[in-house]
């Protein structure tokens, strides 16, 4: 739990720990594996841990560092009562979340829960893909630590949506093989998702990615549907829309951490393509989930 500076007794159920994959009772567990190696042993099987990976644990699985060399971590551990206070372990495991997500955009925890052939809870990634996934995790212990202002948790829970979505992705590139896949266009998709609060062109994809203009317009319209300028912006709402429904962060600031080059334009845009301003989205969403949950 992590006391609140502005609010006398207030704690919320987020903290961070830098040695630990895992803590208290009841709480999940994002860990970033930054470096070294581990031989660990998660519900009772062993698994070898090359870094940089990250590790998406349930409050109940058991993991143990049997050994490890030169390791280094980072791991937040929360409640799903963070993200909203709706959520718990027994709503996440209902029948009927995956109705919930879609009806009021909560996120998936499938990677926690999840075990196959191939995955059990650790997801191997490029190391070109880590001072990004660290990033989220930096900005996380930054506002948990220093808390600025009081929007400090808000902060910290628009990262941690953030992170579900990275990890999604890391999962999809890791293990979900398609033998018809771009890799051109793959490496685009991936540097789109990381990459959403920055300012780019499609020329500077081309040079990025030593393609010409034609090839890369005509190879991304086929795999996607869409041209890139249509599909980042539909990225930018997407998550756009998550940080308005699950956190307070003013306007201006999340049009500028969703890329937008203005927050006059980033009103525009969000309207045009949902019909509402996202202040009138906000109030919206807020008001479905009390209409169907009472809080």
């Amino acid at each position: 739990m992590t006391k609140c500076r502005f609010w006398e007794n207030r704690y919320l159920p987020i903290e961070y720990s830098l040695d630990k994959i895992q803590s208290n009772e009841g709480f999940f567990s994002l860990c970033l594996v930054k470096k070294g190696v581990a031989t660990l042993e998660i519900d009772n099987e062993k698994c070898y841990l090359s870094a940089p990976a990250m590790i998406c644990v349930n409050p109940n699985k058991k993991i143990t560092i049997l050994k490890s060399n030169h390791l280094q971590i980072k791991t937040v551990l929360f409640t799903p009562d963070f993200i909203n206070r709706n959520l718990s372990v027994e709503s996440i495991l209902s029948d009927d979340y995956e109705i919930n997500c879609k009806l009021f955009d909560f996120p998936s925890f499938d990677l926690f829960y999840q075990t196959n052939n191939f995955y059990n809870c650790v997801i191997p990634f490029d190391i070109e893909e880590l001072s990004k996934v660290e990033y989220l995790f930096d900005s996380i212990i930054e506002q948990l630590s220093v808390q600025p202002d009081n929007m400090w948790s808000c902060r910290a829970r628009m990262s941690v949506i953030r992170i579900f979505d990275y990890a999604a992705n890391l999962y999809k590139e890791a293990f979900e093989i398609n033998q018809e896949s771009d890799t051109l266009i793959d490496c685009i998709l991936t540097f789109i998702e990381f990459n959403l609060e920055k300012q780019f062109t499609i020329d500077d994809l081309c040079r990025w990615y030593n393609t010409n203009r034609t090839t890369l317009m005509t190879e991304f319209k086929h795999i996607t549907g869409k041209t890139i300028n249509e599909f980042v912006i539909d990225k930018r709402i997407s998550v756009s829309k998550k940080i308005l429904e699950f956190t307070n962060i003013s306007i201006e600031e999340l049009s500028e951490k969703c890329g937008f080059s203005s927050q006059s334009y980033f009103t525009r845009t969000f309207k045009k393509k949902t019909g509402l301003s996202p202040t009138q989205y906000r109030k919206q969403a807020l008001e479905k989930r009390i209409k169907k949950f009472q809080t």
